[in-house]
């Protein structure tokens, strides 16, 4: 009479051999998610940076002033200064989380009086 079914040493192998195959899986998908995180936070300061130069830029020559916020997760500092006669220039620096350390983002556009 033969017994139909696995031995325990066929089974530890399988084990094994899923469990090189399964783990490096698992790994790259933490990272992965850590990383679409991580670009996350820098789009939303990419965005909230693009978003207060334009509100800046749209004030008009002579009636930007300095400004800073919070937008969610992320700070916000409008600076302006006049770089020659007729001509401004307006910096938006944003500080968010990135990882454990905060990151730095600045955007910067010239304003003319005509």
């Amino acid at each position: 009479m033969t017994r139909g079914g696995f031995t325990l040493v066929e089974v530890l192998v399988v084990m094994v051999i899923l469990a090189v195959g399964v783990l490096p899986l698992t790994m790259i998908q933490a990272r992965s998610r850590a990383e679409v995180r991580e670009t996350d936070r820098y789009t939303q300061a990419v965005t909230v940076a693009q978003q207060q130069l334009e509100w800046a830029k749209g004030q008009g020559f002579g009636n930007v002033v300095p400004d800073s916020g919070l937008a969610g997760q992320v700070e916000w500092r409008t600076d302006v200064v006049e770089v020659a006669f007729g001509l401004e220039r307006i910096q938006v620096q944003v500080v968010f989380q990135q990882g454990s350390s905060p990151d730095t983002l600045r955007v910067a556009s010239l304003l003319s009086m005509r």
